[in-house]
């Protein structure tokens, strides 16, 4: 993970204001699209000064490292909640209730999930990993669920990881259309 330059000791304080930033950033940049707003622009829309937005930040390039590691933080955190809520639970019954809450998520973090999707071409390759990685373990998570089910017999044999791909990609085409 690449460390973002901050001029605070405070951490608590550095981390609110990056979600700030963050929030903010990412509606900027999903309404005019990143190359089209300044740092001054976004620090206006922050309500700070240009001087109080390179406090938490290095450059205009971490606010979009900001975002994709903020995104992929997510991905983890929603991994997490599946796996501590539904661990009791039949596959069916847990890919149904975690198709359902992935679904809200994307939805809920639409503006993040299309900044995503809409910049990760001119992304470097070191940051495109992370947010494929992300990704990945989404589509892993709905590939073992599904291979779960098949072995216990609740579904016919199918392929797995077409589906989670399917899945991960509705998902997808959910936060762009905004179904």
């Amino acid at each position: 993970m690449r460390k973002v330059r901050t001029f605070s000791n405070d951490t608590a304080l550095v981390n609110e204001r990056r979600k700030h930033i963050i929030k903010i950033a990412t509606e900027l940049i999903v309404k005019k699209g990143y190359n089209n707003i300044s740092t001054r622009e976004l620090a206006n829309a922050l309500g700070m000064s240009t001087g109080g937005l390179y406090h938490y930040i290095g450059s205009k390039s971490d606010i979009l490292y900001l975002i994709i590691n903020f995104t992929a933080e997510l991905t983890g955190q929603t991994l997490d909640r599946f796996t501590k809520e539904l661990k009791d639970a039949q596959p069916a019954d847990q890919l149904k209730e975690s198709i359902k809450v992935y679904f809200e998520t994307v939805d809920y973090y639409r503006d993040f999930h299309n900044f995503v999707n809409h910049i990760m071409l001119s992304l470097p390759l070191k940051d495109r990993r992370i947010v494929y990685e992300a990704e990945s373990r989404i589509i892993q998570f709905f590939e073992s669920l599904l291979n779960s089910g098949v072995e216990n017999g609740q579904f016919r044999r199918v392929d797995a990881k077409i589906l989670a791909q399917n899945i991960v990609a509705a998902a997808n085409a959910w936060a762009n259309r905004g179904w």
